[in-house]
């Protein structure tokens, strides 16, 4: 990685400090045999807009820098300034980057005879061609109004890291107190290569602290969807991503594909320069590639149906996550090697897809050590937690169990962990962020264009996060002396 910069001098203009919402203390959720549902009629935890604006405030912040997976000095602005953002706010941490770069962010005095709980996001994006998106939308420059906030990488993963900075910032305010509570930003989530929460996987029960109770890794994710009510997922089970590259002529692709029947073409070019201007085009949404069966997905009909002499480009394979938005077709004299991406994103475990490959030649896109999925669903099911969270009742708001048709640095940390460590760790996704909106128009893609943060959902979704760390006793609303409070936060970090 590259040296780190100096933190950004950015002005932060026109937020005052404000109010907090008061937590409301209801039933013992911690005793196992007294469970009480997170209940928002109750009011555990209630939130007006001036709060919700501090949030807010923190994802316009990150939102500013541009962190593309392939620029790691882009990055590097952003976690050098989250760096300081953490430091200035809270006293009684240390922060520090592990050997991939993540940010880590942890209490000085930590209990592990209580449950410790993590909350990681990813500061980095996919890219995005401004062409695609629609006015008044860019990729780079935040649109925002009432109802929403339009940007790259502004719900994937900013929205998770603004949820870790807003706890900060309350913290750091003197109205919140967090207790055995783990702060990280992974430097590198999306694209081909390393995948820096590997480093945190490795470091849990060495480096990184685990509880003698129960250790709790939740990781921020986009899981917010639009709907009236709003619904807000939790997965702890996610399907794997296995990527593979297969390069041969036309004909021989489509038999391989043929025979991996669920396997998602996301990019093809061939061993010739274009595309050319006489080319076809042939147009779809596009969008992450979990979103997008291999049936809807426009390329596996057009390389299905090509010709020996035909020529197609599509995608990019560093951005094997996408569905390709455009498709160029043409022709050549005679047939051309092609080099083809195709993913499984399934429950297939490493053993399940080595005999599919059987016989086939690739190269791996992405590590297979790392492209298994992960079910904890049994495990956690049994669990308090789980019994809470299904238990829940909030108005205007439903909350659903599901699987995550993904893949989230929650896989990566569980697949590099020494096994030992896995007794009593519960990985959980769930986030503020909002999912794709591919009915809306114009559509709103999470890995595609008009990537959007809905308010109405999001702020929902913060309030009930609110009230499960509530829940898990790291959060709590006590004030405490003006002497105790710390440092104060600089002119330039201060809302």
């Amino acid at each position: 990685m590259p040296a780190r910069p100096s933190s950004p001098m950015i002005p932060l203009h026109g937020t005052a400090l404000m109010g907090f919402p008061t937590i409301i203390r209801g039933s013992d959720v911690n005793n196992s045999t007294n469970l009480s549902p997170l209940t928002m009629a109750a009011a555990e935890f209630t939130m007006d807009q001036r709060d919700f604006e501090i949030y807010l405030e923190c994802l316009r912040r990150v939102v500013g820098f541009p962190t593309l997976f392939t620029r790691p000095d882009q990055i590097e602005m952003a976690m050098a300034w989250c760096e300081t953002f953490f430091a200035s706010n809270l006293r009684d941490y240390r922060s520090y980057r592990d050997r991939n770069s993540n940010l880590i962010v942890c209490p000085l005095n930590l209990d592990p005879d209580q449950d410790v709980i993590y909350l990681s996001a990813h500061m980095d994006t996919v890219d995005a061609d401004a062409s695609e998106w629609d006015k008044p939308f860019l990729p780079f420059s935040l649109y925002e109004d009432a109802q929403q906030m339009v940007a790259r990488g502004v719900s994937d993963c900013k929205a998770g890291i603004a949820f870790e900075l807003f706890l900060a910032r309350l913290a750091g305010m003197g109205k919140m107190k967090l207790s055995n509570l783990i702060f990280t930003i992974t430097f590198k989530e999306e694209g081909p290569g390393m995948k820096s929460a590997c480093a945190i996987g490795e470091n849990f029960g060495h480096a990184l602290p685990v509880s003698r109770q129960d250790t709790f890794f939740i990781v921020l994710e986009n899981t917010m969807t639009v709907a009236n009510p709003s619904i807000f997922s939790f997965y702890t089970a996610e399907r794997g991503n296995f990527v593979i590259r297969v390069s041969d002529k036309i004909d021989r692709l489509q038999r391989i594909l043929d025979h991996l029947a669920h396997w998602n073409p996301v990019s093809i070019r061939p061993d010739l320069e274009g595309p050319g201007s006489d080319c076809r085009i042939a147009t779809q949404k596009g969008g992450h590639v979990c979103s997008v069966p291999r049936g809807q997905n426009i390329l596996t009909r057009i390389i299905e149906q090509a010709r020996a002499n035909d020529l197609v480009w599509a995608g990019d394979e560093s951005n094997f996550s996408v569905v390709p938005p455009k498709i160029y077709t043409g022709r050549s004299e005679r047939p051309a090697t092609h080099h083809l991406v195709i993913s499984n994103r399934s429950f297939d475990t490493i053993e399940d897809v080595h005999a599919q490959l059987k016989g086939i030649t690739y190269t791996e896109v992405k590590d297979f050590s790392i492209s298994q999925g992960m079910n904890f669903d049994d495990v956690f099911s049994s669990h308090r937690l789980s019994r809470i969270l299904k238990a829940s009742q909030v108005p205007g708001l439903n909350i659903c169990q599901t699987y995550n048709i993904g893949a989230s640095d929650a896989t990566i940390v569980t697949r590099c962990m020494a096994p030992e460590f896995k007794k009593r760790f519960y990985p959980i996704v769930m986030g503020p962020g909002t999912r794709s909106q591919r009915d809306k128009i114009p559509p709103r893609l999470t890995h595609g264009k008009n990537e959007t943060f809905d308010k109405k959902s999001g702020e929902a979704g913060v309030e009930f996060l609110l009230s499960v760390l509530t829940a898990l006793s790291c959060v709590d609303s006590k004030q405490w002396d003006e002497d105790s409070r710390g440092v104060k936060t600089p002119s330039h970090l201060r809302f």
